[in-house]
């Protein structure tokens, strides 16, 4: 994959664990189970976590973008 290529990709990648993560929240909105609502958090967590890896990753590539320009 080109640079451009690997940026879409992970933040296509980035999108896809937001959607996933409100669609969870979404989905136990209304409910009063305690066990779907730390499971719930649970996705919410590992989304969030995952997502700022990717921003990490999105941050070097750009950074290497800079040092080839120059």
């Amino acid at each position: 994959m080109t640079p451009f290529e690997l940026s879409r990709y992970l933040d296509y990648c980035s999108e896809l664990l937001s959607l996933t993560g409100i669609i969870a929240a979404l989905y136990a909105q209304n409910s009063e189970d305690s066990v779907l609502v730390d499971a719930v958090s649970d996705i919410e967590q590992l989304t969030n976590g995952i997502s700022r890896k990717i921003w990490q990753k999105l941050m070097i590539l750009d950074l290497l973008k800079t040092e080839d320009q120059l």
